[in-house]
């Protein structure tokens, strides 16, 4: 997508459409009154007859008649002004760029503000495009396709730049976490790791089932050996500088059927996105690719599929993790947490210092924040908030959920060390605490010393219905807040 930055008047602009952002209860003013002004003040009419209230992601067209060069004007809601956040300013540029797509636009013109500035807007209007209709034979005529988008105003190189790789990183995650499970299976995505060490110039290495067994990653080879694909646990090692090593760990189920103890059929085709972590970490390298950032970081994916076979885990089982804990598998629709179990404990065998794992977990958590947050658990509580603060500058919202050590008695087992899901295992004084249960779980494998934030991504990952700035499907949630975590690390 072409970007072109202009100090031009908006009588001057040319274009499709041309996007501008009123507050609701906000004056025509300044610039915005002069482009009013020159379209027979038409903008303070829709104001003043209520066809535009400003309300936020609401969107208004206005058709020029060739008084001014752009074809339209497209009035954006920015919602009421003592309650704007700096993500609704990116949410408002997607919800311009939806519409104009609906419009059939081809070149978009956005008015910055102190409000909305270009970064924000590069980011909403390059999430807003994504099309997930990755296999359609034949396209809506009348979607348009946004080629370029004319930024007016203010906008400097680094953030023009900034906001592209970032855009892009995510949206390729989307598309990895679109594509069919027949398609994205765990070979494939190995292949999809080997193009980025081999473009970016990575460490890499893929471990199969055979050597992952060698090695002593019991949990991982329980839920590997259900499937008929080749699983492997891949690492992408970049070094570019600093006395930390950060550790992104991600859940790479490409598809999950809840094993013998089966998901119900209804939506079970969603369940191709349960490798959204492991794809969400891949983005984020791919950025890191691109851009070379001061800080080191290895990424460490289990990549599986979990299913009913005569080789597949059985409730009841018992296998033994990587740093030697045994556990008793009351539940085999909790294989995400034993995947990432050995995953943890090889990225701290590989130097890390501090670790941050992604994954679609619990059902639990959407029952607890919907699909708005996502939860955030692990320790300290310094490393958690750090995470919730750059997730909330990153336009991402996290909210931390307790480690209470009394939380310990959902993971009793009789005859192992642990229990990988509540209620499967010995009776317990504490129930409920599933998302709880998820975090407490992998605490069990990572050191004392090391700080854990553990992101519960399963509600925020994937859409089921679409939003005014977003499409339904994969969002790709998590890349911007570790692409601030690692930009962070550079200035440590």
């Amino acid at each position: 997508m072409k970007i072109t930055v202009t100090k031009n008047k908006l009588e001057q602009i040319h274009g499709d459409v041309l996007a501008v952002f009123l507050f609701q209860g906000e004056k025509v003013s300044g610039e915005i009154e002069k482009l009013d002004k020159a379209i027979s003040g038409s903008i303070s009419e829709a104001v003043r007859l209520g066809d535009f209230k400003g309300k936020l992601y609401e969107t208004t067209s206005i058709y020029t008649h060739g008084k001014v060069p752009a074809a339209r004007i497209l009035l954006v809601g920015a919602g009421k002004r003592n309650e704007f956040e700096p993500r609704y300013a990116r949410n408002a540029a997607g919800a311009a760029a939806r519409q104009a797509i609906r419009l059939g636009a081809k070149k978009l013109a956005i008015f910055l503000r102190e409000d909305i500035d270009a970064e924000t807007a590069i980011e909403g209007v390059g999430l807003a495009t994504f099309d997930p209709g990755l296999y359609k034979t034949k396209k809506n005529e009348n979607r348009g396709e946004i080629a370029e988008i004319v930024l007016i105003g203010q906008a400097d190189d680094k953030s023009v730049k900034r906001a592209q790789t970032v855009t892009e990183a995510t949206n390729w995650v989307r598309k990895l976490i679109t594509e069919p499970a027949n398609v994205m299976t765990p070979d494939q995505l190995v292949e999809e790791t080997r193009k980025l060490a081999k473009n970016y110039k990575f460490g890499i290495e893929v471990i199969g089932e055979k050597e992952a067994a060698k090695l002593g990653m019991g949990a991982f080879v329980g839920v590997a050996k259900g499937s008929e694909e080749s699983s492997h646990v891949v690492v992408l090692k970049y070094k570019g500088g600093g006395k930390d090593t950060l550790g992104i760990v991600g859940k790479g189920i490409t598809f999950d059927s809840g094993g013998l103890s089966l998901k119900p059929s209804k939506g079970m085709w969603e369940m191709k996105m349960d490798m959204s972590g492991a794809a969400t970490c891949l983005g984020i390298m791919k950025w890191i690719g691109e851009t070379r950032p001061k800080a080191n970081v290895i990424a460490v994916l289990p990549l599986t599929e979990n299913l009913p076979s005569g080789r597949a885990l059985k409730p009841g089982d018992v296998v033994q993790a990587l740093n030697g804990k045994t556990i008793e598998v009351t539940n085999t629709d909790a294989e995400g947490r034993l995947v990432l179990a050995d995953a943890l404990v090889y990225a701290q065998k590989l130097g890390a210092s501090h670790l941050v794992d992604l994954a679609t977990l619990t059902g639990a958590i959407n029952v607890a924040l919907g699909n708005v947050a996502a939860g955030v658990m692990g320790k300290p509580d310094s490393w958690i908030e750090k995470i919730v603060n750059l997730g909330k500058e990153a336009g991402e919202l996290f909210w931390q959920l307790p480690t209470y050590s009394d939380y310990k008695e959902l993971l009793k087992s009789d005859i192992a060390d642990l229990n990988n899901a509540p209620g499967g295992g010995q009776p317990s004084a504490v129930t409920g605490a599933g998302a709880i249960a998820g975090a407490m779980f992998l605490l069990e494998f990572v050191n004392e010393k090391i700080p854990l934030a553990h992101l519960d991504i399963a509600a925020t990952a994937w859409l089921s219905g679409e939003r005014p700035y977003l499409a339904k499907g994969p969002t790709g949630f998590g890349v911007r807040t570790l692409v601030k975590l690692i930009e962070d690390m550079e200035k440590e």
